[in-house]
Order: structure tokens, then sequence, then C-alpha cells
């Protein structure tokens, strides 16, 4: 992901507001960390399995081709997991980010390209050292109960997601170096924030912040007493939740910002996919993802033209094999070679995914400007990888079928999440093209919960799982010496003293040409090492209602979650419908 910043020329920088939302980021180069969607869940909510079926060709459209965006009408969202909570430095889930996006205004935005963009700040600077954000807040943010947004409220946020005994969980790791004796209120609007560290990802972190009222949220019990309930500065109110059916918030009259287009949204949870298809087709939803099988099948369906608009895109996710470097079969880099050039990634995209997935060629990806396209993707090659592992000394010698070294087999448990077809498919077929090469591998398939305690404490061999990038593409977590568990999450024990060097290297760095180098190397670096092996980068794939207009995508992001993303969508209305304007 390309975020287009200019190297450096002037080490303070400062954006002013401007009312066109696409707006040019900031001259120091500064990159984000967003991680919303937990690892491992992407692949399962795209490939869950749903079911068909076909309608009756829809009656001619009443809406005429060159129509304009119009105000009013009511939203049908799908949320695919009930949210767990109204309180955004709570969220645990993509889905209560969701909602929170029109509750809340984040103090930055991120724009179609998810570069930095006015929020409830309108402005900013940052000190030449990296380590002091001063926001300027828009004076006329207000808050959904009239009261105004003040920089104390700015700062009450921060607390309450550096305050350990809040468990913000999702957005706690980006502010770990805030430095809260100095954070303060320099007057109604404005807010200094200081760090103890200068990191290039830091300043997109606060994308995360959904300030919140202190004086609502400071009262109470702020664990327990807002999970239903929500004061904010979004364009949207809440009008009532109710668990595990659905959730409706309705357009503000005296929003201080530009007025979303739709009056309200009704977030209804549908978490069985073919239920969410079928409501996609009777029109009782406007959106929903879709599995791989039923969008190549359905996409050009006569009977669904005019009615439906299908769409897919590549985020920000891949899925892979984590290898515990802990365990004596996996300790050798070229043992993991030789195990990733027993996978047939090109086959597995033809018939699992029809053609809609990438092959990988290590961490990064295309759509990030840290992607190294001269690194080589690794190849399928048995016969190849057979000579290493002889070169290894694993070798047939009992005539079994099985490699052996020291009398002892190379078989090893792969850890599957269960409740996702696809993944088994993958790992099934993965597990014949190693038998040819005389590795047994046994699928080990474990519920969610179960699977992620006992991976993250390191109770593993092997494991299939997934991710959802950040924007920013510091690989810190997930693959620096010492985020080993409990610290991070590289819970595949992966040590390397250059990857050390680069990974440090790389978060400090704020000119862009200078990060864009140090990430190419380190791409090289994993990719040689493979600590995973790389398996695919799918596609998300989408399903939209022809009455839903404005649906735009961001690269890497999708329709929604970046700005204006999902408050720049509009329904349709008949051609003789008037169309009021929006302040």
């Amino acid at each position: 992901m390309d975020f287009g910043f200019r190297p450096i020329q002037n080490p303070k920088s400062k954006i002013q507001n401007q009312k066109d939302r696409s707006v040019a980021p900031p001259d120091v180069i500064i990159a984000a960390v967003i991680r919303w969607i937990g690892a491992w869940v992407v692949v399962v909510l795209l490939l869950a399995s749903c079911g068909g079926g076909t309608v009756e060709a829809p009656a001619e459209d009443p809406v005429a081709a060159d129509s304009q965006p119009r105000s009013g009408g009511t939203l049908l969202r799908r949320l695919e997991v009930d949210i767990t909570t109204l309180n955004p430095i709570l969220a645990s889930s993509r889905y209560d980010r969701i909602v929170a996006a029109y509750l809340f205004t984040p103090l930055i935005h991120l724009d179609s390209n998810l570069r930095p963009a006015p929020g409830l700040a309108e402005s900013w600077e940052i000190s030449a050292d990296g380590r002091v954000y001063t926001f300027q807040l828009n004076p006329k943010a207000t808050f959904s109960d009239g009261r105004p947004v003040r920089a104390s409220d700015v700062v009450f946020t921060l607390k309450k997601i550096a305050d350990p005994e809040t468990e913000a969980q999702m957005v706690a790791s980006g502010f770990e170096l805030l430095d809260l004796s100095k954070t303060r209120a320099v007057g109604d609007h404005a807010a200094q924030v200081v760090f103890r560290e200068r990191l290039a990802s830091q300043f997109v972190q606060f994308n995360n912040v959904l300030v919140l009222p202190e004086h609502v949220y400071g009262i109470g019990d702020f664990r327990g007493s807002f999970n239903d309930s929500a004061t904010g500065s979004g364009p949207y109110r809440l009008v009532r939740m109710t668990r595990g059916k659905e959730v409706v918030v309705q357009r503000r009259p005296d929003y201080w910002g530009t007025n979303p287009w739709i009056e309200t949204v009704v977030f209804k949870v549908i978490s069985n996919q073919a239920t969410a298809w079928n409501a996609a087709k009777t029109g009782e939803l406007d959106e929903t993802t879709l599995k791989s099988d039923l969008w190549l099948r359905e996409q050009n369906n006569p009977a669904l033209k005019g009615r439906l608009k299908f769409t897919r895109f590549y985020g920000l996710s891949y899925n892979y094999i984590a290898w515990n470097g802990r365990n004596p079969l996996f300790a050798d880099k070229r043992i993991r070679r030789a195990l990733g050039m027993c996978l047939d990634t090109r086959s597995i995209i033809k018939n699992l995914y029809g053609g809609t997935a990438r092959a990988m060629n290590g961490h990064f990806l295309p759509e990030q400007w840290a992607y190294n396209p001269a690194v080589p993707l690794l190849e399928f090659d048995v016969g190849g990888a057979k000579e290493i592992f002889a070169s290894a000394g694993w070798l047939d010698t009992n005539d079994d079928g099985i490699l052996d070294r020291g009398g002892k087999p190379f078989r090893f448990a792969l850890t599957v999440v269960g409740g996702d077809t696809q993944s088994l498919a993958i790992t099934q077929a993965y597990q014949s093209t190693l038998r040819q090469a005389g590795i047994e591998a046994e699928i080990a398939v474990l519920e969610g919960a179960a699977a992620i305690q006992r991976i993250l404490a390191g109770n593993y061999e092997a494991a299939y799982l997934s991710w959802d990038l950040d924007p920013d593409p510091d690989p810190f977590a997930l693959f620096h010496s010492s985020q080993i568990p409990p610290r991070g999450q590289n819970f595949v024990y992966y040590s390397n003293p250059a990857a050390d060097r680069l990974i440090a290297e790389g978060r400090r760095e704020l000119r862009l040409s200078a990060r864009t180098d140090i990430y190419n190397q380190l791409h090289a670096v994993l990719a040689d090492d493979q600590p995973y092996t790389w398996v695919t980068q799918p596609s998300m794939k989408w399903v939209f209602s022809s009455r839903l207009h404005g649906v735009r995508e961001s690269k890497g992001w999708g329709p929604f979650l970046w700005n204006p993303g999902e408050l720049d969508w509009w329904l349709a209305a008949p051609v003789s419908a008037p169309s009021p304007p929006r302040r």
C-alpha cells in the first residue's frame, strides 16, 4: 500500500482541513498500524459455506441510469457476527468497528489510499523528533448529546486506551509508547500527545482513537456501563440495539461535518451464509460477502442482473502455514523451504478458488509499498524437495514410504481451525502432496478459541492460519525475536539478527524511500528463511443491491472502514422522486 508521501523536506509538518475529504497527506513520512480484525478469522469469514439458488427475473429497474445522489432511505447491512460492545475502546472484532464507524469519528481518517486525512482533528503538527503530535480539533465538532468535543476528551480517551485495566485489546498495542505524563489539552481544541520514542507507524494509529465524551464515559463502570449505548461524534446516533438480532442507527440532524446521504442504517445479525444470500436475493439485505464457488456460479446469472451487483477485490490478508521453530523438525530453514516446495499453490488457486486468489512470495502484498516484486515465488517441486530432505539426512531407510532420520519418522500434526471447509480442503490437498515427498502430516481440527490458545502457547507443531494485515507494513509483532509469546505474536519463534535489524530500522525510518528499501530487503530475508509457508492471498467477494450506489473500494480495505467509504453511499429512488440537497 503506497501512502504516497514525499521524501521528508521539513520534519515539522502540518495539514489544513479541506472540504474535500480526500486530502493530501503530510510531508512527514508516517505510516499506519491498525489491526482491527483478529488473526485467523479472515479466511473463515470469506469462505464459510452458503447455499445457491436463483430468483425470477426482476422487473424493469425504476431507477434512472443518470440519477444523482439523493438524501434518505434505509440501508440494510449484514453483521456476520453479533457485536460485543458499542464502546469502541473495548471493541474486540471487525463488526464492533463497522458499527462504531457510524457513531464515532476518529481523530484522523484514512482515505481511499489509506492515507491520513482530517477527522475530528482538522489539522496537526509533528515535532522534529517525531515524538510530539499536536492536534487542532474541528471547533464545530459535537457529540450526539449536543455537547462540544474538547481536547480534554481526547486526553481522557487516550488514558482509557493506555490503562491496562481497560483491556483495550484491539487498540492498546498502538499506544504502548505513549507518555501520559506529558500528554495534555492545550486549550479547548488543541491536544498535545507525546510518546517516549518515535515510530514511523505511530501517526496513523490515531485512526483508532474514536474519541469519547468524558462527561458521559467518565461516570460509572467503563467496562460495563456502555456496551449497549453510545454517545459519539459521528454522523449517526443509536436508535436501538437488540442483541443477536439488529442494531439501528439514524442520521444526526445536527451533525457538524458533511452529512451522509442515507437516513437510517439497519445492521442485521445473520451468521449463516445461506440465509444471508437468500436475504440479498429477496431484497432483505443490501450487501453481503459470498463464498468463492457461489460468487463464481452466480455472478453471471441472468436472473440476477439488474437486481444485484457482484464485485471482488484483494484485501490486506493472506493465509499461511506456521512452522513452530522450537520443534527440531522445523529448525532448519532448508527443511522449511522443502516443505513449502511440497505445496501445490497453483492447483489450490485453480481448483479451490476458481482462479480468484494469488500465489504469495512472502509477508508483504502487492498492495503494499513494502512489497518486493523481485522476490521469486516458491514453486511446487516435490522432486527438488526430496533432494533437500535427503541432503539433510532424511531418507526412507525402512521402505515404508515415510522419510526417517535417526530412527524417527518425518511426521507432524497440522492444526486447522474448525468450521471452515475451505481450510480443511487446502490442508488435505497439502497432506496429499507431502505424502508424495515421504512426509506424513496428521490434520488436527480444533475449535477456534482452543486452537488460538494452543498456538499462542506454542503447543503445536504446524498450523494453517490467516492474517489480516495492517495498512502499515511494520511486521515487528510477528517476526521480531523480542515478540516471542507472551510478549507478541511471533509464535513461530523466528529469530534472525538480520531480520531483527531490518525490522528495527524500518519502524523508525520516516523517509518513505529509505523505508521501502529496508522492507524490500526484509521481504527477501523472510522469503529465504520461510518461517511461514505462504499459501495464497484470497480475493474478497461481495454482492450489493442494485439500489445501493456510491460504493467504491480502497486499496486494500475494500468498500468500507475508510473515509468517506460507506458514509458516501446512497440509495436510488424512482425517477419521479425529488432529490433534496445535502447540507
